[in-house]
């Protein structure tokens, strides 16, 4: 039958992804996957050799960019994260597939990732983009300003940001709470953030939805939502460089960590798990700031520790 096929169900697999990114992605890690077994492979005869055996081809590929529209071909191995992704993929389709009991067990989930010793870029909006975009918010409505801010400021996750909802949210205080990866946290908003939230609210549509966030009709705001309304902002104003809806919290992470706070702080205002969690993404950071930290702190060697003279004189 023709639903037993391989390239039946992955195509069925794609249909049912919303996102036109997340589609691309998929479409992007699994079409190699289909081309190795066959596209008129029945899923009962892939076995967990055949899956070790499309792996070790993934993780022994010596060639990039093939087929590539813009790059062209290079004679080299395959990045890890590239690597990861394609076992990552697959390990979701098969899941699906035992899910909707196709199958009995997923052939792909004995094999383990490769590790990945490089360390983290972290890739934040710069200060100017998130100015820029802020400015062109303000022109927009209050409800995008009160996002950006948020944004700009809580170090949230997309969707943690659309998680938010009326009930649980006190201005007063300046809390909120969001769902994260492991359930509802508290955040904590500043004076911007407050201020704008109210602002928004006051030109909210009253609708019976508890969440916070609505679009254009008056329906809660996916991340899609906000991912559109973000591009549409950065186009507004002129804004080409890094601007996905992650680099907002990168950038909000490295602002905090480059005001001083604690990092275990930073982790529990992020929703880290573990502070070394915290301190390999944003323990890494480019020359340029290495070397700004380090030519602005030249002269300390020669001076003693704030408060340290007034101690010993006592």
């Amino acid at each position: 039958m023709e639903s037993d096929t391989l390239a039946f169900q992955v195509d069925r697999f794609l249909d049912v992804k919303h996102n036109q990114a997340t589609r691309a992605w998929y479409l992007k890690y699994l079409a190699p996957m289909v081309m190795f077994f066959g596209r008129h492979r029945a899923l009962s005869s892939i076995s967990r050799m055949d899956a070790e055996a499309y792996w070790q081809g993934v993780r022994s590929r010596r060639t990039c960019w093939e087929r590539h529209p813009h790059k062209p071909t290079e004679q080299r191995s395959l990045a890890p994260t590239t690597v990861n992704n394609h076992l990552r993929a697959a390990r979701s389709f098969w899941k699906e597939m035992v899910r909707q009991r196709y199958l009995d067990y997923n052939p792909f989930d004995h094999l383990k990732m490769i590790r990945d010793s490089r360390p983290v870029e972290m890739k934040a909006i710069t200060p100017e983009d998130l100015r820029a975009i802020w400015g062109a918010a303000k022109q927009s409505s209050t409800r995008d300003v009160a996002i950006i801010t948020v944004m700009a400021t809580a170090g949230l996750r997309a969707g943690e940001l659309i998680s938010m909802q009326l009930s649980r949210l006190d201005l007063r205080k300046g809390l909120a709470w969001v769902e994260g990866k492991r359930g509802w946290r508290k955040i904590f908003l500043g004076q911007a953030s407050v201020q704008a939230i109210r602002m928004y609210l006051q030109e909210r549509a009253v609708t019976g939805t508890d969440t916070l966030w609505l679009n254009a009709y008056n329906e809660p705001l996916s991340t899609d939502g906000v991912r559109q309304m973000v591009d549409r902002l950065a186009e507004r104003a002129n804004v080409s460089g890094r601007h996905n809806l992650h680099a907002f919290r990168h950038r909000v992470a490295q602002a905090w960590l480059d005001s001083g706070i604690n990092a275990n702080i930073v982790a529990q205002a992020l929703g880290h798990a573990d502070v070394t969690v915290t301190l390999h993404i944003y323990g890494n950071q480019d020359e340029r700031r290495v070397a700004g930290a380090i030519r602005q702190a030249e002269m300390a060697p020669f001076e003693e520790p704030l408060g340290l003279a007034d101690l010993e004189s006592n």
